[in-house]
């Protein structure tokens, strides 16, 4: 590609404020980080909080430049009004066109990873071939790697999406989280169904209200094609309704899920052995069994369920992967035997937790153990929310660290412990390995310990550095040292 066809691009869509084509190289690759930009490639240069990288363009081999200021340089460069948009747009053209391909975006504060799984499963399963990106793993159908975000750079995602399509896939799955969103990541795509799966405060830090949330979660409606559809969890509450109301406003045909919705479903029995629930599709009753426990993860199968109908795929072939569908590594996993029962969950939020406490109180026979922390660098103003749920539900709970970053890890806790009043049920125990250690030896027969916030992570972050952690690891290697596995 030429650089001239990048700046006619840009024109098209109103980014370009200036720019200096001295000559027009070929452009052979594309890149933000200034040690890969090697010679016929198009750097794009951003003012971050802490680092600029229009002071190093000159002392790439690059051989063009987007950037957000004139820079003094022999070289032909473009000055754009919205690099990341700009960089979005690039990317998906230079490594696109995915014309052919059908793309199934999930939003929501919790969900999305189950929800993006299951679909990509059942296309799948189908033949199709799917490209995944979610919070967990980012796949094509010859590759697997495990993921470190939620929303990957546009750079990484028109990558994959490429190498998905040279392997013949004909579907893309994946999570838009609102802060990838918000900084337009997925901008220059278009998307054939999309659903909305709840709004819980989360990340304001960021979004600083639910105003401000909802609005980057709404962004996706932007990005949907005029005959693509929106499934939305209507039980979710006014933040769905106004997302319904958007999405119609835009043109766009939606369909609610939920008690009272267009698709109506219902749960017929949810434990320990998984979850059968009854799901309404095209005026028929139709049964569901899954192995994934947790009544409230319905609300993130049942969109994936509904568009792979809405692709054309049997209900017969998809409630066959819905029954082998085990969910997502991190997602309410319970693990038990002699002498142990327990849960690991990614719940970090105030919903979420009060979702996982809620369910697995009541298949607690005496006593609901709770191991939990909240992350540092995030939303101050949910951690006395979540010690909050923490006590409503947990009959002994052991606050602990939970990547605490930069910040001081007593200060996380006792923020958490303003929303615990009943100190007779808290342990305060930093160590996380300690608390889960704690945690496993105080269980007796009856007892239920849910292990929540981490999940699927690897790592416990703390202020410059990281360690490994991986809650599933510790507990079964404190379960090895104490002789019960």
């Amino acid at each position: 590609m030429k650089f001239s066809n990048i700046v006619e691009l840009l024109s098209k869509n109103d980014l370009v404020v200036g720019h200096s084509l001295s000559y027009d190289p070929e452009i052979n690759e594309f890149c933000e980080d200034s040690r890969k930009a090697g010679e016929g490639s198009l750097f794009a240069c951003i003012k971050g909080s802490r680092f600029d990288s229009h002071t190093v363009a000159n002392e790439t081999k690059a051989a063009a430049f987007v950037c957000q200021y004139e820079i003094k340089t022999s070289k032909p460069y473009i000055i754009v009004n919205d690099i990341r948009r700009a960089i979005s747009l690039i990317a998906y053209n230079f490594y696109g066109p995915f014309d052919d391909m059908k793309f199934f975006a999930v939003t929501g504060t919790k969900g999305k990873t189950t929800s993006a799984t299951l679909f990509s499963e059942i296309v799948k399963a189908y033949g199709d071939g799917c490209a995944l990106m979610t919070t967990v793993v980012n796949s094509t159908p010859k590759f697997f790697e495990l993921s470190d975000h939620t929303t990957q750079s546009p750079i990484y995602f028109a990558k994959l999406l490429q190498r998905a399509k040279s392997e013949r896939a004909k579907f893309a799955s994946l999570e838009a989280s609102s802060q990838g969103l918000e900084m337009k990541r997925l901008d220059g795509l278009s998307f054939d169904r999309i659903a909305f799966l709840n709004l819980t405060r989360d990340h304001f830090d960021t979004h600083l209200n639910f105003e401000n949330y909802f609005e980057a979660k709404a962004h996706l409606i932007d990005l949907v094609k005029p005959d693509g559809i929106a499934f939305i969890n209507i039980d979710a509450g006014k933040w769905a309704k106004l997302y319904a109301q958007r999405a119609s406003e835009k043109g766009i045909k939606v369909i609610t899920y939920g008690k009272k919705a267009d698709v109506i479903f219902k749960i017929k029995k949810s434990d320990d052995n998984g979850t059968k629930f009854v799901l309404n599709v095209d005026g028929e009753n139709i049964d569901f069994d899954t192995p994934i426990i947790g009544d409230f993860m319905v609300y993130d199968l049942v969109p994936s369920i509904l568009s792979a109908v809405s692709f054309g795929i049997g209900i017969d072939f998809i409630r066959d992967v819905v029954k082998k569908f085990r969910g997502v590594e991190g997602r309410l996993e319970r693990y038990h035997g002699n002498g142990y029962d327990f849960y690991i969950d990614y719940a970090h939020t105030p919903a979420a937790l009060e979702a996982v406490l809620k369910f697995v109180k009541k298949l607690t026979k005496s006593r609901l153990i709770l191991v939990f922390g909240a992350g540092g660098d995030a939303d101050r103003g949910k951690r006395p929310l979540m010690g909050s749920m923490a006590q409503k539900y947990a009959d002994l709970i052991f606050l602990t660290n939970d990547n605490p970053k930069s910040e001081d890890p007593m200060k996380i806790i006792s923020e958490v412990m303003n929303g615990i009043s009943e100190r007779e049920k808290l342990r305060v125990i930093p160590d996380r390995r300690m608390a889960i250690e704690m945690a496993l030896k105080e269980w007796r027969d009856g007892d239920k310990l849910v292990i929540a916030g981490k999940g699927h992570e690897r790592v416990q972050i703390f202020n410059g550095y990281e360690v490994p952690f991986k809650d599933k690891d510790v507990a079964f290697d404190i379960l090895k040292g104490m002789g019960l596995v």
